[in-house]
């Protein structure tokens, strides 16, 4: 039986199978996602919270990167104009 779940506005999915509880969080953006496996349920729900906040930590960074990115730039060309 598939236990559909939601954390940080993301959905995921865990499931048991023979001792095994298993959890996959999917990326629709990236046609892909992430899995995993587990010996109980409540450590496939805590694995599976644990990707997607790794995961919004990553975007979070890169978008931030890229703004800095682009302020750096911006000054960079406002300095050579002024010189």
């Amino acid at each position: 039986m598939r236990i559909s779940k939601h954390h940080m506005g993301i959905g995921f999915e865990v499931w048991d199978g023979q001792r095994t509880w298993f959890w996959l969080v999917s990326d629709p953006h990236r046609e892909g996602g992430t899995i995993g496996a587990a010996p109980t349920e409540l450590e496939a729900v805590r694995e599976a919270r644990s990707s997607i906040e790794e995961r919004s930590d990553s975007i979070v960074l890169s978008g931030w990167e890229r703004t800095l990115g682009n302020l750096e730039r911006y000054l960079a060309s406002v300095c050579e104009t002024a010189a």
